[in-house]
């Protein structure tokens, strides 16, 4: 490696580390004053409080990696254009992809590092901090709310809603049950349960209201416990437990091939699935969206105003990739397509300022 690529090297190094280090303090300072209150439940101390809040900061790096990288790129290129080294290196000969070249070694390191944030520190620290927020005595046995409308599923003649999920999949909370005659032509009975539990490779229903419906009556029983003839394993509930940016990819795909039968639960696990493979790329775009836009305008503002396109071009990534996934699990467009497209078309005006800085 050269002076001047080792140079380029530390330099961005240097800088996109000081830049991720600042944003993850400020949003470190943030979640403790955002979350001084509480859960609303328990004692929560000030060393709670900082330890709920360090567990999250590898969830925050994961998502702010990208960003740290396109404004150390900017910081970067801005203070050797300010001191005429990036110039000295354009009159020597050096195109804008040789100036590119150290710096996107960053972006390799930074996209490694994001790979192992999100298959191996994430999935242990995000349900640990979810565990102390529910009061849990360890990750993975608080509840994951399913959302107002819950969970749907059919099983043989059971129609079943259930709105938590939580304990690994072992454990579900506020179901509702319609037992459906053949060929769904009527209702049999419904059950509600405060409580379902898997014991023992089988499942009970605790706080039971059954009303058997007949031709002639509808005949309504209450049950502290009674036996649940299901055919759904904890294993593939467990998904349900914790959100998807808790799971290897690899536990992502053989959730996303288990569940194949409705097509918006298919969908949020596909769409989390691509987005772990191509998020740590976004690094490398941004990097090289940085540099043909300062080297084609070496007199086009200063740092702060570069700085600042910079946090716009960030935020507009982010929105774009927001509304690409929520059209994608809404069933528009294939999660494959919204996780690659905001990358594509970033790279495409990447590659429009290259040819402009030829």
């Amino acid at each position: 490696m050269k002076r001047a690529d080792r140079l380029l090297f530390r330099g961005m190094l240097l800088y996109s580390s000081l830049i991720l280090v600042l944003l993850l303090a400020l949003i470190f300072i943030a979640q403790l004053i955002a979350k001084s209150s509480g859960p609303g439940h328990g004692v929560w101390s000030m060393t709670q409080l900082v330890v709920y809040s360090t567990l999250q900061l590898p969830d925050v790096a994961y998502d702010v990696i990208p960003l740290a990288l396109l404004l150390g790129a900017l910081v970067w290129m801005s203070i050797l254009n300010g001191h005429s080294e990036l110039i000295a290196l354009r009159m020597s000969g050096w195109s804008v992809w040789r100036l590119e070249r150290p710096l996107l070694l960053v972006g390799l390191l930074g996209a490694g590092l994001m790979f192992a944030l999100g298959e191996l520190v994430v999935p242990e620290t995000a349900p640990a901090a979810e565990a102390m927020w529910a009061n849990a005595g360890a990750p993975g046995a608080g509840f994951h709310d399913m959302g107002a409308q819950g969970l749907w599923l059919r099983d043989g003649s059971q129609i079943i809603q259930i709105l938590a999920v939580g304990n690994g999949g072992q454990t579900l909370r506020n179901l509702h049950i319609v037992q459906v005659q053949s060929g769904l032509v009527g209702i049999s009975a419904m059950l509600t349960a405060r409580q379902a539990q898997f014991r023992a490779g089988h499942w009970v229903l605790l706080g039971v209201h059954r009303s058997e419906i007949t031709p002639r009556q509808i005949l309504m029983k209450s049950m502290e416990e009674m036996p649940w003839s299901v055919s759904l394993h904890p294993a593939t509930l467990r998904s349900f437990s914790h959100p998807t940016r808790t799971m290897t990819l690899l536990t992502l795909w053989r959730t996303y091939r288990a569940l194949q039968g409705t097509a918006l639960t298919m969908n949020r696990f596909a769409l989390a699935f691509w987005q772990r493979v191509s998020y740590p790329w976004v690094g490398l775009v941004m990097i090289l969206l940085a540099v043909p836009f300062v080297t084609r305008n070496p007199r086009g503002g200063g740092l702060a105003a570069r700085v600042l396109t910079g946090l716009i071009l960030g935020l507009g990534f982010h929105f774009l990739t927001e509304m690409s996934g929520y059209i994608s699990v809404s069933g528009g467009i294939p999660p494959m397509a919204a996780t690659w497209l905001p990358i594509l078309l970033f790279a495409a005006i990447a590659g429009f300022l290259h040819r402009l800085s030829r």
